[in-house]
């Protein structure tokens, strides 16, 4: 005599045999449940040892000191090494159109009457203009010396900087001395007055 639990087991097997894949259907979920948890596994350890991404730079300010004294110090050191192409790559257009106008080179404009001597030192002063907003003006004492290396002087020149296309870069140097008048000029003044 046949159980009712015996009928059911005798037509899942029918069922199972006339199917054919669902005998299968319990080792391939396995499969896909292991490959999930090794996938998993493997973005876990990936997400974890991946350096974190760093930060985006600051905005161009001439209001952060760091920025402004890192560009001071970049073309001054340009400057005391002699690396006049990486200083002139550092000029602003105006500054670029002065030495056009004056048909100097940076070392010649920038050092004036101390081009020929050996800079070994750049300090800067105290002595800071903010005067216009968009531009940082500072003083700073150059240290020359001879090639022999027994006479020392130092000079005052002044740099300032400007933001342009997106970087800090040097607009002038020295004092900016007004350009003289025609001698037309100061007699029409004086006959004004």
């Amino acid at each position: 005599m046949r159980t009712i639990f015996e009928d059911t087991e005798i037509n899942a097997e029918l069922e199972e045999s006339k199917a054919g894949g669902n005998k299968y259907l319990l080792l391939a979920l396995w499969c896909v449940a292991i490959c999930f948890l090794m996938g998993t596994w493997g973005v876990y350890r990936w997400a974890t040892n991946k350096p974190a991404p760093e930060p985006p730079p600051p905005p161009v300010s001439l209001q952060d000191l760091k920025q402004v004294g890192a560009a001071f110090s970049a073309f001054n050191g340009f400057v005391r090494e002699g690396k006049w192409t990486d200083a002139e790559a550092m000029l602003s257009t105006a500054a670029r159109q002065r030495l056009a106008t004056e048909a100097k080179t940076i070392s010649e404009s920038l050092l004036g009457k101390s081009k020929d001597l050996k800079l070994i030192q750049t300090d800067p002063t105290p002595s800071v203009d903010r005067s216009d907003p968009n531009v940082f003006k500072q003083d700073f004492v150059y240290l020359f010396t001879d090639q022999a290396g027994t006479k020392t002087s130092n000079e005052i020149i002044s740099l300032s900087l400007t933001i342009e296309n997106g970087k800090i870069v040097i607009n002038g140097w020295g004092e900016d001395k007004p350009q003289d008048k025609k001698p037309e000029d100061t007699k029409a003044d004086n006959k004004k007055a």
